[in-house]
């Protein structure tokens, strides 16, 4: 007999086939409308009596959509978006870092309104050490063949999120825990899966170092050192996996539902053993959109398209991105703009951003929440870090580290970065001037603040979102205790005060050179 495993994660909020730049678009080749629409052919295909649908977080945070939900501050809203999520009838789902954004209150509605299985191993009550929310793991039984899965999340959330958001809650190793449970759960199923919302630290397949050994992602451990796992359905990098090493199927589906994974195992019927697997990845976009989403979805969404044309101000001139890496490695208006408003809200010295979205265009004269949401898709905090100019040194020239430069002799980014861009930081208003060719550390040639050189023993303060401090991009310096004071706006409210105020300039300088 075959066992289908059908997975998504990271669909962040992006439940229709548009990503909201144009009003009139809803052609995009992503979405859960789509990924229902896959789930339901493969289901008719096999037979739902043996297909196996998990999801792997990240659901709560990220499309305009999700933004309006949130800013519509009604539990209505919040129900009705979850009903699209309970539509696909998933066996088992687990958290994302994401869905911790808004706070536990948001979190547990919207877990309320949940229909399917929540598994969650590793987030555990602070008092009892029991799972905070859901259960540590399932047993499903389909065709006779009995089907364990446990569910995990990254256990790096405290380095992003507020301690309000996660009062009461403890984070545990994700590889300690499906360690345990999978010493209970191997002898009493036939297959083991294990749903997780992390990535991997090494390549599954050569063993290189992807990623620093710090927690956030443990998938190379789990996979290298718990064989009793047979299917390992992953997120959070968001890359496009399908694998089969060291005889576990290894699947993770990209993000806002462009693809499916997908995982066959055949089955002997008299042995209960697994004779072959595959995965695959299923591109959503050769698939329409489920009408029952869409029908579900649409006061949402004409809510969420009147919410996104509010306009917000009015610039005494534009404040453009253009093409969004070549606004990284040569400077935009709109850049300086978000650093400005930075400045502003923390006094800080220096400021430092990243160019948060690949489809990000900047603001024209007119700006409306829609331009605001696309440019600045986070729900980040905005921090206020107290460095020295020797930190803040090694601090940009970590950044420096993702450049290089072509056969031409051109700067360009590093193949390997590529994806992972939204961690490229520039600095603001600091002059300063890197030349790619010196090697990595001491790239830097110049670095000025108001025509003087930056002093090592000197104490500065920056401008920064609480994702950087708190880990994310790995950068060094950084850390909980230099921070001095954390923003109660988020980047919405932020742009509203700042876009109405008096101080708004849109600076079309660029203060920084790659050579």
């Amino acid at each position: 007999m075959k066992l289908v495993f059908l997975h998504s994660s990271d669909i962040h909020g992006y439940l229709l086939a548009t990503d909201y730049q144009d009003s009139t678009n809803y052609k995009a080749p992503f979405g859960l409308s789509r990924v229902a629409s896959v789930i339901k052919a493969q289901q008719a295909k096999y037979g739902a009596e043996n297909v196996i649908v998990t999801d792997a977080g990240d659901c709560l945070q990220g499309a305009p959509l999700a933004s309006y939900v949130h800013a519509a501050d009604t539990k209505i809203a919040l129900k009705e978006y979850t009903a699209s999520y309970n539509t696909i009838g998933y066996d088992a789902r687990v958290l994302g870092n994401h869905d911790f954004n808004y706070g536990q209150d948001y979190l547990k509605y919207y877990l309320a309104q949940n229909t399917a299985p929540m598994l969650n191993a590793n987030i555990l009550n602070e008092q009892t050490g029991e799972p905070a929310f859901g259960q540590a793991y399932r047993i499903i039984e389909k065709q006779g063949i009995k089907v364990g899965i446990i569910g995990i999340t990254t256990q790096y959330i405290p380095h992003w999120e507020p301690d309000d958001h996660l009062a009461g809650l403890k984070f545990t190793s994700a590889f300690a825990q499906v360690k345990h449970y999978a010493q209970i759960l191997r002898p009493q199923v036939d297959v083991l899966a294990v749903v997780y919302h992390g990535g991997f630290e090494n390549d599954p397949q050569t063993g290189s170092e992807l990623m620093p050994h710090n927690g956030e992602n443990e998938g190379y451990q789990i996979l290298t050192q718990i064989p009793e796992v047979d299917v390992f359905l992953t997120g959070h990098q968001h890359q496009k996996m399908q694998l089969v090493v060291k005889q576990t199927a290894i699947v993770q589906p990209g993000y806002r539902g462009e693809a499916v994974g997908k995982v066959v195992l055949d089955i002997d019927e008299a042995t209960k053993k697994i004779t072959s697997i595959t995965t695959e990845l299923i591109a959503t976009k050769d698939y329409a959109e489920d009408q029952t989403i869409t029908e579900l979805t649409k006061p949402l969404d004409q809510a969420t398209q009147n919410w996104l044309d509010n306009p917000i101000a009015t610039l005494k001139k534009p404040a453009p991105i253009g093409d969004a890496t070549r606004a990284r490695l040569e400077g935009a208006p709109f850049i300086n703009l978000l650093q400005s408003m930075q400045l502003h809200f923390t006094g800080a010295d220096i400021s430092a951003t990243a160019v948060m979205s690949e489809t990000a265009k900047g603001f024209g004269k007119q700006v409306t929440m829609r331009d605001v949401v696309l440019n600045y898709p986070y729900s980040n905090q905005l921090c206020k870090v107290k460095l020295t100019g020797r930190e803040l040194r090694h601090v940009i020239e970590h950044s420096l580290a993702f450049l290089t430069k072509d056969a031409a002799g051109k700067v360009t980014f590093l193949p390997e970065k590529r994806d992972f861009l939204f961690n490229f930081d520039v600095f603001y208003p600091v002059n300063y001037e890197a030349d790619i060719a010196r090697p990595v550390g001491q790239r830097l040639t110049k670095l000025e603040l108001n025509g003087r050189p930056l002093q090592d023993e000197e104490t500065y303060y920056l401008a920064v979102n609480n994702y950087r401090v708190m880990g994310g991009g790995f950068y060094p310096e950084y850390s909980p205790d230099k921070i001095l004071e954390i923003s109660d706006k988020d980047y919405v409210q932020m742009f509203q005060a700042f876009l109405t105020s008096n101080e708004v300039k849109v600076d079309s300088q660029t203060n920084y050179h790659f050579y």
